[in-house]
């Protein structure tokens, strides 16, 4: 009796304790598949780390930046003949490139496939097409392995609607890395730049920037009234747009966007909102600059200043 009441209790024992190993396993096994997503997601952005390394070791990635010249045009139409377009690289994924372009206050993604010719990248990339101004980029990005500097992107964009005043661009881009600079300067030549668009009251006179314009940097010195109270309405809104413009942002103006596209060396157009990135120093000089150009002269008088 003691000998069956003793296996018994050992019997009893051994189950309880298969019970609790079983339940240690159940809820390793949990842990397992937890740890075993997690693996996963360590697989996964491990693979995502690898994906970020190629990217920043992949000498393709990054932005490029440039004229944006017309090619095929209707010369019937008062198009634009070159803005300034930016070109990102984002990413390479397989044979599948990802990237965006900049220019004339737009910013559009694109995507599609990509080739290596040695160091070369060769690549038809399509914008998704719902947008009127969209189209298709065939470029190569050349890599001069024996100057690594020299990177650049050269190709042709073909607009998907033919009716445009411009259905084909081309470009020859360089690499080139964006910094906020508050102490750039506008350049001296930009004086006597002509603002494009007349005034119909005024057919026969050419409204232009003048020597002040270079005078005045709303990012790095606070405005008085009295600095501003004479100046031309086309100066005031250079030199206002000329703080916008440090931040790289893209200009959707034609007027704007001419003067910094041709004549501002260090302009970068990357963005489309830089509100966000204004410093109060240059909130502070745009609202004061507003108030004069509502009221400020468009034009020199007969015998100029």
């Amino acid at each position: 009796m003691i000998n069956r009441s003793f296996l018994f209790f050992v019997i009893l024992v051994f189950l309880v304790s298969c019970g609790k190993k079983n339940e240690q396993e159940s809820n390793t096994s949990g842990n397992t598949t937890n740890q075993g997503s997690t693996t996963v997601e360590t697989k996964t952005n491990g693979s995502e780390n690898k994906s970020e390394i190629q990217k920043t070791s992949s000498p393709a990635i990054g932005s490029y930046s440039g004229g944006f010249t017309a090619s095929v045009y209707n010369d019937r139409k008062d198009y634009v003949y070159e803005n300034r377009i930016t070109i990102f690289i984002d990413s390479l994924s397989g044979e599948i490139m990802y990237g965006r372009s900049i220019v004339a206050g737009n910013n559009r993604p694109f995507s599609g496939k990509f080739t290596k010719d040695g160091s070369n990248y060769k690549a038809e990339v399509n914008e998704p097409g719902d947008d009127k101004y969209d189209g298709k980029f065939s470029f190569t990005i050349k890599i001069d392995e024996a100057k690594t500097n020299e990177i650049y992107l050269e190709g042709k964009w073909i607009a998907n609607d033919k009716k445009l005043d411009v259905t084909e661009r081309t470009y020859n881009l360089y690499k080139k890395d964006f910094a906020y600079d508050p102490h750039n300067e506008l350049p001296e030549n930009i004086q006597w730049a002509e603002l494009y668009g007349s005034n119909p009251k005024f057919p026969d006179r050419i409204e232009q920037l003048t020597a002040e314009v270079t005078k005045y940097n709303g990012s790095t010195t606070e405005f008085k009234k009295e600095d501003l109270q004479n100046l031309y309405k086309g100066d005031l809104e250079i030199i206002r747009n000329a703080i916008y413009a440090r931040h790289g942002y893209s200009f959707k103006t034609r007027r704007v966007r001419f003067i910094f596209d041709q004549f501002v060396p260090w302009y970068m157009p990357v963005s489309t909102d830089v509100r966000n990135q204004l410093t109060e120093l240059e909130k502070k000089n745009i609202d004061l600059i507003k108030r004069f150009e509502e009221h400020a002269e468009k034009y020199y008088d007969e015998y100029g200043r």
